[in-house]
């Protein structure tokens, strides 16, 4: 076991300005090892230097606090996935392989790009690289989605021919090369992290095998596990409620919106909050939904934004979290919020969804994409009895030491690491 070894830990975003799963996890694992005395340094892409970079030259790598760093992407090609500017690609291979670190530990390749990485490697042949795969961006050209683009249905596993169904401008070729170019960097590294064991089985389905990985789920971040865990009043939360996040159209807050007038219908009691958002910002995204959302009249709340160290204590005022995502979903931030909370979930029966929160367990489960099923959940679960039992069995989340244990066996130096043409 290689404890206490110096990590530079890259993302394709730094939390300062955006508050996605992937660069938060970063972030959260880089003052977790900060607080046990480890040497961490966190570089990530920066959106905010990348258009000012568009209008007048700076330094491609920043500063943004104590070794903390952000780099514009403005060289790179449009999928983000490799660079068109080789000297500002070579730029920021000289910054990184110049950091006195033992471990590059990557949160992504968006951004970042395949052939850095590839150049990073043959700069730092001493190095252990790893990384940890958050969604299935490789494998599916819908934002990693694996929803197919005109109907909205699951897909289940990639293929030329699916792949062509969804992108019809696309060609064999390409789709071949695009497969090919990500498997072989993904095999370079020395080890590869999973959040949950459903993203594991899809990569492995994908071809990602015979090397080193395992399942590690991504820390929640020591403010968040600093305060204790306090079941709530079942009597009083059960008929509660909560939404929590962006309302994108894979969130299937939609869903939920149509599920709560046929809940209604037969327990007025209900309540709904959606946290994330604005009335105006869901209505935008689905106009369809407003005399639903008019129905629904106090029973139905819109509470906007909120900060993310919020989000555990927002969750105690419910009793219920819903997860109602029409895609897989990997390992989502609210499930573990919630679980930390002690507030059991409900959530579509599918993907990381269905692992983390386990039917019959902490959780319920509805059909995906079913607002008749989900109403039907919704009634069960606002009965007090059911919410006192689901409350009282919610799993806590990972805590520091074991997850930096999990880190220091996939940070362990490897003896050879494969060569581009073996990966190939």
């Amino acid at each position: 076991m290689a404890e206490g070894r110096s990590v530079c830990i890259l993302a394709h975003s730094h939390p300062e300005f955006s508050k996605g799963g992937g660069e938060m996890a970063a972030h959260r694992q880089l003052m977790a090892m900060r607080a046990a005395g480890r040497r961490a340094i966190y570089v990530g892409a920066c959106d905010v230097g990348t258009a000012y970079a568009a209008q007048r030259p700076i330094d491609m790598v920043m500063p943004l606090a104590e070794d903390e760093y952000v780099f514009s992407f403005a060289g790179m090609a449009e999928d983000r996935l490799g660079w068109d500017d080789p000297y500002q690609r070579q730029q920021l291979v000289e910054f990184l392989a110049g950091l006195e670190v033992e471990v590059y530990h990557f949160h992504h390749y968006w951004r970042l790009g395949v052939d850095m990485i590839h150049d990073l490697m043959e700069a730092r042949p001493d190095a252990t690289f790893v990384m940890t795969l958050h969604e299935m961006l490789a494998i599916c050209l819908h934002h990693g989605q694996m929803v197919k683009t005109r109907s909205r249905e699951l897909c289940r596993r990639d293929g030329p021919l699916n792949c062509l169904a969804c992108f019809p401008d696309q060609t064999l070729e390409r789709y071949a090369f695009r497969k090919a170019t990500l498997l072989t960097a993904l095999r370079r590294f020395d080890h590869i992290i999973y959040p949950s064991n459903f993203l594991r089985g899809r990569y492995e389905q994908w071809g990602l095998k015979d090397v080193r990985a395992s399942v590690v789920e991504n820390y929640l971040g020591d403010d968040l596990l600093a305060g204790e865990r306090k079941p709530g009043d079942s009597q009083r939360l059960a008929p509660r409620f909560g939404f929590f996040g962006q309302p994108t159209p894979f969130k299937g807050l939609d869903i939920l919106l149509r599920a709560l007038p046929l809940a209604l219908q037969e327990n007025p009691a209900i309540t709904l909050t959606v946290f994330g958002a604005d009335r105006e910002d869901v209505l935008r995204l689905f106009p369809v939904l407003e005399p639903m959302v008019e129905a629904a009249g106090q029973n139905l709340a819109f509470a906007g934004r909120y900060d993310p160290l919020e989000a555990v204590e927002l969750m105690r005022s419910v009793g219920w979290v819903v997860v109602p995502s029409i895609w897989w979903e990997n390992s989502p931030v609210v499930i573990q919020e919630a679980r930390r909370a002690g507030t059991p979930l409900i959530v579509a029966d599918i993907g990381g969804m269905a692992e983390k929160a386990q039917a019959g367990v902490d959780g319920l489960h509805f059909k995906r994409g079913s607002p008749v099923d989900l109403a039907r959940v919704l009634l069960d679960a606002a009965d007090p009895v059911r919410r006192e039992h689901f409350g009282a069995s919610v799993r806590d989340v990972i805590g520091r030491a074991e997850f930096l244990a999990a880190l220091d066996e996939a940070f362990a130096p490897r003896a050879t690491r494969p060569t581009r043409a073996a990966a190939e």
